[in-house]
């Protein structure tokens, strides 16, 4: 755990605070909110996801293990005159358990592949039980079938150090049905890249090798 959030501290914070907005907005647009909503954002990072929502959703908590992340996020947040919302520098599996079924709705973007499966599955286990009856889980993160994730795992380009694991879509649902995610509630989308591979995209519909050409990995999990 000191080794991850040796990654995830100091410059990587700074690094992820270029990051442009854009790409979490577009994500934003794929969740189905309401101004009633309380969602909570694990891994939240800077909390850019707040600032992609704006005022469509009633209430938001953002959780992170990284005190770097923490003040980067509560920096903005004050900065932008953000309102309703909260930040928590918390492990994902003790918050949880002190908010059992509190919440409508979470997200997990660009999460997921910093974790092996044998901390990932008590933590999405833990996401599943901070979510209300009907409450669902918004997963991103990067397609391990997608050529450029391939390259990186054969050693031919290099991998980030903090991404330890890269799924595919059937390995992240898996994942999913592991922590208790009823399979019937998961619904999977492949979504282009947000930099300059996205015009790679159209290549998706190639008969055999399209799905080395699907970039990203947009998960819906209902409960």
């Amino acid at each position: 755990m000191t080794d991850s959030l040796a990654l995830h501290s100091g410059d990587y914070v700074e690094r992820y605070n270029r990051k442009p907005l854009d790409r979490v907005r577009n994500l934003a647009q794929l969740m189905h909110l309401s101004s009633t909503t309380r969602l909570v954002d694990f891994a939240c990072g800077n909390g850019m996801l707040l600032h992609a929502l704006g005022d469509r959703i009633g209430q938001y908590e953002g959780v992170d293990f990284s005190p770097d992340f923490i003040a980067a996020a509560e920096a903005w947040a004050e900065r932008d005159g953000q309102i309703n919302y909260r930040f928590h520098c918390a492990e994902i599996t003790k918050f949880c358990a002190e908010h059992c079924k509190e919440f409508e709705a979470a997200a997990a973007l660009d999460f997921s592949e910093h974790i092996a499966d044998e901390i990932a599955i008590p933590i999405f286990s833990a996401i599943r039980q901070s979510l209300k009856p009907g409450g669902t889980l918004y997963l991103h993160t990067p397609n391990g079938d997608f050529f450029i994730e391939r390259a990186k795992e054969v050693g031919i380009l290099r991998q980030f150090p903090e991404h330890v694991a890269v799924r595919n879509g059937a390995d992240t649902i898996a994942l999913l049905v592991k922590a208790g995610f009823p399979v019937e509630g998961i619904r999977l989308t492949m979504i282009p890249h947000y930099n300059v591979l996205r015009f790679l995209s159209p290549l998706a519909r190639l008969p055999i090798v399209g799905k080395w050409f699907e970039a990203r990995l947009w998960i819906e999990a209902r409960i």
